[in-house]
Order: structure tokens, then sequence, then C-alpha cells
């Protein structure tokens, strides 16, 4: 009867072995789960796109990333771009370069682990047609022209708005005194050290962001660009570290020394027009460009994208609505 027991017991355990040995088996042949999310920042060569990953799988993720092929279902023997972090939480985005203008191009998110490769849903997208290069001008309601440039999927001014009148017709009020301008809460421009015979022609008026705000700056057609319009340009000139010096009116005419890295490869043709800062103070000019964008940040502050001479970078920041700053337009 023992002997019986002893045996049934055993019996048991080999089942219990071979069924767990069996389940370990089969977890280590489970893929990582992965999404593909959010196409953004498209322009004529390049694009982003982002994974999430939901599922690690029975192993540890190896290998994550974006891609791409101009025919469905890429898989990683077509173009592809790997990503060395990974973060469970937030997911990830590849900037996809090296693509070809107005052209659609299928993308999907990847994650390896010893089980396998997995992929996530398929998204697509065209890339836009490339103006690059593409010149002419543009005429406020005042009568000023505004020379143009294609720089990719985009057409901007090539020089500063100077118009003090909105395109419906109504005047800009100028605000020369300090204490005026300090506490404007409406559109007001001025011209740097109040001077428009010397800096009206070359720089362009310094406007507060309620003047912006209005979006009745630029001409008809035209508006201030948001923040993704100028991510996307310095997306399209080889990201923010580079992209400020492409951008810079290349010779020492204007620009102090040592102008770094400026070329203006991209003929947008930026002037040191300075900005008027804190306490309505006249700062920087000859040595740093500050520009609008249309986008605000909390009640009071707005975001602006700025160059500098000692620097190839364009810099993004926030400023209160009240300084002073120059506008580009860019083509809708």
């Amino acid at each position: 009867m023992e002997k019986s027991i002893w045996l049934y017991l055993i019996a048991v355990l080999e089942v219990f072995i071979l069924s767990a040995t069996g389940c370990k088996k089969e977890n280590d042949n489970i893929t990582p789960g992965v999404k593909t999310v959010g196409i953004t920042l498209i322009t004529p060569v390049s694009a982003s796109c982002g994974g999430i990953i939901t599922l690690t799988g029975s192993s540890e993720i190896s290998e994550i990333g974006i891609c791409w092929s101009k025919e469905q279902l890429p898989t990683i023997s077509d173009d592809k771009i790997s990503e060395l972090n990974i973060n469970f939480s937030t997911g990830f985005t590849s900037n996809i370069s090296g693509l070809q203008p107005n052209t659609t191009y299928f993308v999907r998110a990847y994650a390896i682990n010893k089980a396998g490769t997995a992929y996530g849903n398929e998204l697509f997208f065209t890339t836009t047609v490339d103006h690059s290069g593409e010149k002419g001008t543009v005429t406020d309601i005042e009568g000023n022209v505004y020379k143009t440039i294609g720089i990719g999927s985009q057409i901007w001014t090539t020089e500063n708005m100077r118009t003090i009148t909105f395109n419906d017709g109504t005047s800009i009020p100028l605000a020369k005194c300090y204490r005026i301008w300090n506490f404007l809460s409406s559109p007001g421009y001025c011209w740097y050290n109040n001077d428009d015979s010397q800096y009206k022609n070359t720089y362009g008026a310094l406007y507060n962001w309620y003047t912006v705000n209005t979006m009745k700056l630029c001409p008809s057609g035209w508006n201030v660009p948001g923040d993704d319009e100028w991510t996307i340009l310095e997306t399209y000139l080889g990201g923010s570290e580079v992209a400020g010096g492409k951008m810079k009116e290349s010779g020492n005419t204007f620009w102090e020394d040592p102008n770094t890295g400026a070329t203006n490869e991209s003929v947008f043709t930026s002037l040191p027009a300075g900005c008027r800062g804190d306490l309505a103070t006249f700062i920087n000019v000859g040595e740093s460009s500050v520009f609008w964008s249309s986008g605000q940040v909390g009640s009071n502050k707005a975001i602006y994208r700025s160059l500098n001479s000692k620097s190839p970078e364009i810099t993004r920041g926030t400023n209160p609505i009240e300084w002073g700053a120059s506008v580009r337009c860019i083509k809708d």
C-alpha cells in the first residue's frame, strides 16, 4: 500500500514537472506588443513617428524603432531607425529622414525580443511638396513689399514686418515711452531705440504679442507662424542645433563677430534686430534676433525663437507678452 502511494506521488510530480516545463517553453515564445502612433512634423524629406510598448513579452526587449517603405506592411528588412532608450510609460518617437518629396510612405513601430519581432499597426503619410528656393514677394496693406523664399514645404518672408497698420486697415498704436509700453495690455509697436530712420527699413518693427494675437498683422493669406511651424522649419534645416546658422545673414555687416555658423543657405536672412525687454529696455541689436510665434503659454507668456551671433542654434523659449520682438510671416 505504501509503495502504491509513493508511485502515485512520483507520477503526479512528473506530470507537474512536465506541465511546468511546457508552460515555460510556451511563455518563452511571446513576442512584445507594440502600437504605432503619432505621425508629425512632415517635411518634403522627413517626418516623425512614435510607438508605444503595450506588452514586454516573455523576455527582455532588445530593440525598438520604426520601419518604413513605399510598399504596405514594411518590415525591419526595409528602411528602419532604432531607438536606444526604451520608456515603457511614455513610448518613443523616431525622426525619419532621407525621404522623397510628395511621396506616400507606410510605417510601423516594431519591437524585438528573443521570441522574435513584433510589429504595430500600419500608418501612412505623404511627404509635402518641396518649395525650396522658390522666390517671390508679398505686399502688405501699406504697400511695403517683402521678399519671400521657399524652405522645404513652407514659404517665408525674408524680411521682418514693418507695417504699422493691420490688414483690416486699422492702425497699430505706437508706444515710444517706456511707461506706456510697460503697461500696455493691447497691441503696440515701436522701432528699436525709437529711431525709425535708422532701424525701420533694415530691422523692421518690434511688436508686443498682443499685436500678434490679433491675427491681423500679416498680409491676407499669410500668418504669424505657430510653434509647430517653427519646429518644421528647424527640423527641415537639420535640427535646432544647426538651423540657426543656416538662417542667419552670412556676412558680418550687421551681426557682431563671430557670427558662428552663419551660412544663410536657407535664404531666411535673419538680421540681429534685438528686442524690447524688461522695463521696456532696448537690448541686443547686433547680437540677436527674436521672433514671436503665435503660441501662448499661460496667460502672460508667448513662445519665441531666437538666433544669436555666438551660436549656430535656434533657441525656443517664452517671453512676457509685453516684450517687443520681430515678426516673420509664413504663407497659409
